[in-house]
């Protein structure tokens, strides 16, 4: 596809709709709430600049229209505008003259990839560097948008998750060797909008950890972030099994499935198997009893994977107060003490039809009373820490990969503190209900003009809708972002050029080149000490 063209059709025409004698333009990309995502409340992560640049700023805009013959990228572009808008007078000589020009002319200016950028500070700012081209500059937003959101998002995510990881780390004493890099591990890739997101979204996530199925966010880091995984830990994961191997393998032959993988394929090392093919709690009141002088024995870890249910109560157990007893039996009822009509039907319910499957289901074993940690701690046993918390023995682990989310991690990190646990053989498994069941407005992202010159003449410009909450109030004129004494980003607007130059957003693109570069290991590095 022509370069050119990655752009909103509304775009293609708004050269002409500036004022004549146009010469600059310039933009700033903003973080401007985080009503959606409220856990962000120290702002964003500033991830995906140098991506985009090296990828779209110059390979894609290299390969695809300014290394094209003039007259192929000019006529293809013409095509496009004719069939879409009709003929009309949106012209094609601008393009023929980007083309001539072989670059393009912005300035990007940016914030250090890694660092914190609190709502409502600009994190990039563009503007064009020849006076020919003052329409490339929001030209470009559509596609700045299109990929900057969702790379800062999902870093922004993973530091959440991180921050309560580390929270409930210090709280119950996790000791050194416990690497927090692999117990939140991206499961993400099936479920996103396709492989781009998936690749963003991925490198986001490990910004703040290792753990990572997502292979292609490898590649990724190495290609863009001059990152080596043969010299630094860029992602990492275990053998693991899935549904279909364990159907296979056979129902009534389950047991013997976990243990031809612990006895002949990973007879040492991690090993994950998933749990749940048919009954999780079989599993770990009965098969790994059997199994337990074989697994004490491996010198590595077997990891149960749960898979479904509500990972909350599968991990910890049912609490006692959404448990009630009839006819002798105990049900599961959750919020069964938060609204006593519901709780108060389906008792009913069960004792009118005690044999219906929807009831039986909901009928609680002593195992599920218990959740998955404890079991394993009751069969396997561990250590207590010098904080009091008891820590699972090396051996044996748990991962769970379904229907995670903020809310959850810390329920579960909150419930197992509750039992004395500290969660060191525990690893949840980020999906796409949490990276991709976002959109743009997490974080309130947009980029919108600020100020320009008209003719040599400067404007300072914003946007103020009155039906709106405030939120989309634009800054005005020219910006500069500072520090203040507690090191938290600022942005002062209506400044000179003079001011404009100086503070803490650096030059990292200008007229077609990578001006700053940064690697990997400076972001995460820089992420992890703020």
């Amino acid at each position: 596809m022509n370069s050119a063209l990655l752009t909103d059709g509304y775009k293609l025409d708004h050269r002409r709709q500036y004022p004549k004698g146009t010469e600059y333009v310039y933009s700033n990309w903003t973080p401007r709430s985080n009503e959606y995502l409220p856990e962000a409340k120290d702002g964003a992560v500033v991830f995906g600049i140098q991506y985009f640049i090296k990828k779209y700023l110059i390979e894609n805009f290299n390969r695809h229209f300014f290394n094209l013959p003039e007259d192929k990228a000019v006529s293809s572009f013409k095509r496009r505008v004719d069939t879409f808008l009709g003929k009309n007078e949106v012209g094609s000589e601008h393009i023929r003259e980007l083309h001539r020009l072989g670059y393009l002319p912005i300035r990007m200016k940016a914030l250090p990839e890694g660092s914190i950028c609190p709502i409502r500070v600009p994190m990039v700012t563009v503007i064009n560097t020849n006076p020919k081209f003052f329409w490339v500059t929001n030209y470009l937003e559509t596609l700045m948008s299109c990929e900057f959101w969702l790379p800062m998002t999902s870093a922004t995510i993973a530091r959440i998750y991180r921050k309560e990881l580390e929270r409930h780390a210090e709280k119950t004493g996790f000791t050194p060797d416990v690497n927090l890099g692999f117990l939140c591990h991206d499961f993400s890739m099936r479920g996103m909008a396709g492989l781009e997101a998936a690749i963003t979204s991925g490198m986001g996530h490990l910004t703040s950890f290792v753990g990572s199925e997502t292979i292609p966010a490898i590649d990724a880091v190495e290609e863009y972030y001059n990152a080596n995984a043969e010299k630094e830990v860029i992602a990492m994961t275990v053998p693991a099994s899935e549904h279909s191997v364990m159907c296979a393998g056979g129902k009534e032959d389950e047991i013997q499935t976990f243990k031809r993988f612990i006895t002949e394929i990973y007879v040492d090392g991690f090993c994950s198997i998933v749990s749940d093919t048919w009954d999780l709690w079989q599993v770990i009141t009965d098969y790994l009893p059997r199994l337990k002088d074989i697994i004490m024995n491996r010198d590595g870890r077997l990891v149960i994977r749960p898979d479904s249910g509500n990972p909350v109560d599968i991990i910890c157990g049912i609490k006692p107060e959404d448990i009630v007893e009839l006819n002798g039996k105990e049900y599961h009822i959750p919020g069964v003490m938060k609204d006593a009509q519901y709780s108060e039907s389906i008792q009913e319910a069960i004792l009118t039809y005690p044999d219906d499957p929807v009831y039986k289901a909901m009928e609680v074993s002593s195992a599920e009373k218990k959740g998955v940690y404890e079991l394993l701690w009751d069969l396997f046993g561990g250590i207590t820490n010098e904080k009091g918390y008891k820590v699972l023995d090396p051996h044996i682990g748990v991962i769970y990969g379904d229907s995670i989310t903020i809310e959850r991690q810390k329920e579960i990190y909150r419930r197992l503190e509750e039992k004395g646990f500290a969660a060191t053989n525990l690893v949840l498994g980020i999906g796409s209900y949490t990276y991709q069941y976002r959109t743009r407005d997490s974080l309130g992202f947009a980029m919108k003009a600020t100020w320009c010159q008209v003719d040599g003449i400067a404007r300072e410009i914003y946007k103020s809708p009155k039906t709106d909450s405030g939120m989309k109030k634009s800054l005005k004129g020219l910006i500069r972002v500072d520090k203040d004494e507690n090191g938290k980003y600022y942005a002062t607007d209506c400044v000179s050029k003079e001011q404009e130059a100086g503070g803490c957003l650096e030059t990292v693109f200008e007229d077609g080149k990578l001006v700053k570069e940064v690697s990997f290991s400076q972001i995460r590095k820089r992420l992890c000490n703020q």
